[in-house]
């Protein structure tokens, strides 16, 4: 991949800086980081991050030209990525302590994780990862002493006083209990959104009968078999050195701070007495892909137009009506290179339409909006005799009132029809700016009047437009290989070398109907025509190399490098999904959420909506191509994908951090890699028995490929596939700390039960250590029951499951981020209390009515929607 440009480059540092301060900041983590003795390490890395921010501000926009400064950029921008791992990596170790009981007073600084398991009378055993959670706030002032032989507390001890009481019922345990903390401590036990519940190793009691257990140990890995269950275990082999973590982080500040000395040098030269004209002519002059890429069109067609049949139809009905208003403005849409402006140049240039208007005038807007420089262009073409103002009279005026009266004053002449041609509008001119240049047309007393407005932004064309935009699509197979014969051989008749003609036949397909690319091939082809040459093109698929100036991923580019840099974060994520995959807005917003892609942006929308308008820009900017798919059962459905070769073109500019494996093919997967989606349908098939048979190949092609795994944050699988290739990802699920997107398409549908083969544990429990993971998405598991160890991922906000899965979720109310569910239920029974849910709408199944009050629903402000059921039972 060629290199991010330098405000690409500025601007990813910026989002790094605001991801590594947020975390740092939060109260929680301040006061876990104090806790395990890395404050002043931790303190002098947030200090040199707080100085990057200063530094890169001060040189914004000064690398271009300047090589040194430019490659300091790139490396902070990578110790940036490695510090937000660190800081990542660290947040995982509190969520840990949060969720599992870690303690932190290992003598030799956090030597290994440790938690409190199981209580139990004579013997602890370790837990099933559904036991031993407190369901109603009040247990978390008591420590349990006794429980019964079938797992139920018993007897309970005040973490304040000592005082003990039975537990065995309600009324003699969680209400007395709340009792006696209210009268004698003075504690109320509502549970309200961040508060900090006491810590019982902090009060200075003992607590009885408890054991803790080192994650990672040897001597506690197996759980004791009990009823000839499966044996499962709570232990995991996240292992944590002090001196290690000190050590990385003291690496990074040092790095961040030599680093930052060569951007002030580099910079220093910048402005020395001697450099100080050259770097200015830089600053104006650089070679920037928003200016010089911006070629100004001609209003003569270059080349035959190919297709577009319809559209010129179109074109010539609309002028034909003679209904039209006085100005009519028509906007054709397309992406980079699809033909908007050979479009308008046929129409401009054709006998009959030309026939149709005394006036025509031709003006290319591109990036930069300038209505007195757009004035005085369209002057240039009116300067016809008898004209008030011929041989030029406007020039040297600068006044747009003044312009404006000229023009009106030709348009006005003989009050004659007119085609004005606005060729590359970009999203620069405001509504304001746009009528202010029309002024002089829509005066005009003759009818007929045209405005042709191409443009690479629907939102533009939908803000300019009278009538429905005209929006370009992918030309047909046929018509490309029509097009790519005329721009290689410069004969569309050409029959002669039959092999040539197989091989271009098989490049026409692969240019996805784009006729920029089409020229931009046929220029590279016609530099020799050899078999062996044009497959070499077919096989490196050399037209697109950004290198190619005037080529189709040169043009794309300059879209992309337009975009802020927030939804260039959003658009190349989605590189991981196949070409033609389609997805749902909500799903697509909820992994960019996951990423932290998407900010607040100081108003009163939530983060979804905040998302939704991302989608929205990117779908208006033809990065995006809204699809409405009719489902059975769902009905008509809005959905999303990437098409064309904008497809290729986001795998090129996100290959250092994504990725997608489908298939056998064999891809190099980067150090880097964050995002990975794995394609399985042509791996795995079902049999004539309905059984997917084992794939041994992609199974070794895969173990090959993904080696390193401890910086992935998604991991994405798309198609069919056995448990077998489920236990290739064990790793992954054990090391991968970072990962907030799992996504299953179609997994083995007792997977939640199933224990691997070669480690100590249950698939459900191995999940349960992702405490970072957000979203999770198993929407093909039908079983009925989820796993109660569920509720440690206390990161999570979105859990997609299949329609009218049943849950027990037994401390959902530690999901602190939960904010929806797809066809879920959760259980409450007895115990069981929600204050903190906040999802927009939530199905509740509760035993008893009593329950609903002890759960706290009633009181409940979160929920905008609820929906309660439960069985009645009649006694005979």
């Amino acid at each position: 991949m060629e290199p991010a440009g330098d405000s690409s480059v500025e601007a990813a540092i910026a989002w790094l800086v605001q991801t590594i301060l947020a975390t740092l900041l939060m109260d929680k983590m301040e006061e876990w980081i104090r806790q395990v003795g890395l404050a002043d390490d931790v303190e002098r890395l947030q200090s040199e991050v707080e100085r990057v921010d200063t530094v890169v501000a001060a040189v914004k926009g000064r690398a271009a030209g300047n090589r040194p400064l430019s490659r300091a950029l790139a490396r902070v921008k990578e110790l940036l990525y490695d510090a937000d791992d660190l800081i990542d990596e660290l947040d995982y170790y509190r969520l840990q302590q949060q969720v599992e009981g870690v303690t932190s007073d290992d003598p030799d600084g956090m030597r290994g994780a440790e938690r409190v398991d199981e209580i139990s009378r004579g013997h602890v055993d370790t837990l099933n990862c559904s036991v031993g959670k407190l369901r109603s706030p009040v247990w978390e002032h008591f420590t349990i002493t006794e429980t019964t032989i079938d797992g139920k507390r018993s007897k309970a001890k005040c973490n304040y006083c000592g005082n003990d009481f039975n537990c065995e019922t309600k009324t003699n345990g969680t209400s007395s209990m709340k009792k006696h903390l209210e009268k004698e401590h003075s504690v109320t036990c509502t549970k309200k959104p961040g508060a900090h519940p006491p810590n019982p190793s902090s009060t200075g009691y003992a607590t009885e009968n408890v054991t803790l257990v080192e994650v990672g140990s040897s001597s506690n890995r197996k759980r004791k078999r009990t009823n000839k269950e499966p044996a499962q275990t709570t232990a995991d082999n996240t292992r944590w050195d002090k001196a290690e973590l000190s050590d990385t982080i003291k690496k990074i500040t040092s790095q961040l701070q030599l680093q930052l000395q060569g951007i002030l040098w580099a910079f220093s030269k910048v402005l020395e007495p001697h450099g100080s004209s050259s770097a200015s002519s830089s600053n104006h002059h650089q070679p920037s892909t928003t200016s010089d890429q911006h070629a100004k069109t001609s209003s003569l067609a270059p080349r035959k137009v190919y297709g577009r049949v319809a559209e010129m139809n179109s074109i010539r009905n609309l002028i034909a009506e003679k209904k039209c208003d006085a100005l009519t403005v028509l906007p054709i849409v397309g992406i980079a290179g699809v033909g908007k402006t050979t479009l308008a140049q046929s129409v401009y240039n054709d006998p009959d339409i030309k026939s149709q208007f005394h006036h025509k005038i031709w003006v290319c807007v591109s990036r930069k909006f300038d209505e007195v420089m757009l004035t005085r262009e369209m002057l240039d073409f009116e300067r016809h005799e008898g004209s008030p103002h011929e041989n030029g009279r406007h020039e040297g005026i600068s006044s747009l009132a003044k312009l404006q009266e000229i023009l009106k004053d030709i348009i006005e002449y003989q009050s004659k029809s007119f085609l004005l041609i606005l060729d590359d509008v970009w999203d620069s001119m405001d509504d304001h700016q746009w009528r202010k240049l029309v002024c002089p047309f829509v005066s005009s007393q003759a009818k007929g009047n045209l405005i042709l407005v191409t443009t690479r932004n629907l939102s533009v064309a939908h803000m300019l437009g009278t009538r429905e935009p005209i929006k370009l699509g992918a030309l047909e197979n046929d018509v490309m290989w029509l097009l790519l014969k005329s721009c290689a051989f410069r004969d569309v008749n050409y029959e002669g070398n039959q092999s040539l003609s197989i091989v271009g036949r098989q490049i026409s397909e692969k240019l996805k109907g784009n006729p920029l690319a089409a020229e931009t091939a046929g220029a590279l082809l016609r530099k020799k025509f050899s078999i062996d040459y044009w497959k070499i093109i077919l096989k490196n698929e050399d037209w697109k190399s950004m290198e190619l100036g005037n080529g189709i991923m040169a043009a794309l580019k300059l879209s992309y490098d337009q975009l802020p840099y927030h939804l260039q974060q959003c658009f190349s994520y989605c590189s991981i999904f196949p070409d033609g995959y389609q997805f749902l807005g909500e799903e697509l917003v909820g992994f960019w959420m996951s990423q932290g892609f998407v900010k607040c942006n100081n108003s009163s929308q939530r983060l979804e909506q905040i998302g939704q308008c991302y989608l929205i820009d990117l779908v208006n900017l033809g990065f995006f191509e809204e699809v409405k798919r009719e489902e059975p059962y769902l009905g008509c459905r809005v959905m999303y994908g990437i098409c064309g070769l904008m497809h290729d073109f986001v795998i090129m500019v996100s290959r250092t951090d994504c990725a997608s494996i489908d298939g056998l093919q064999r891809n190099k997967m980067p150090q880097t890699l964050r995002h990975l989606s794995i394609v399985t349908g042509s791996a795995y098939k079902k049999n004539q028995h309905g059984n997917i048979p084992r794939n041994n190949r992609f199974e070794e092609n895969l173990r090959n490929t993904i080696t390193s795994v401890s910086e992935l944050r998604t991991l994405v699988l798309l198609g069919h596939y056995d448990f077998s290739f489920l236990l290739l990802f064990q790793d992954i699920f054990q090391k991968a700390h970072n990962l907030r997107v799992l996504q299953m398409s179609a997994p083995p549908a007792d997977f939640l039960k199933h224990r691997f083969e070669e480690v100590d544990g249950s698939f459900p429990q191995i999940l349960s250590k992702l405490y970072h993971l957000q979203v999770l998405d198993v929407g093909a598991y039908t079983d009925r029951t989820m796993p109660g160890c569920i509720d440690n991922l206390v990161s999570l906000r979105h859990l997609v499951v299949h329609k009218g899965v049943y849950s027990s979720i037994a401390t959902i109310d530690n999901m602190l981020s939960f904010q929806e569910q797809h066809g879920f239920k959760f259980h409450i029974s007895s115990g069981f209390e929600i204050t903190r849910l906040q999802s927009t709408e939530h199905w509740m199944h509760v035993d008893t009515l009593e329950d609903v009050y002890e759960a706290g629903l009633v009181n409940n402000e979160l929920s905008e929607k609820l929906h309660l059921s439960w069985k009645i039972l009649l006694r005979t």
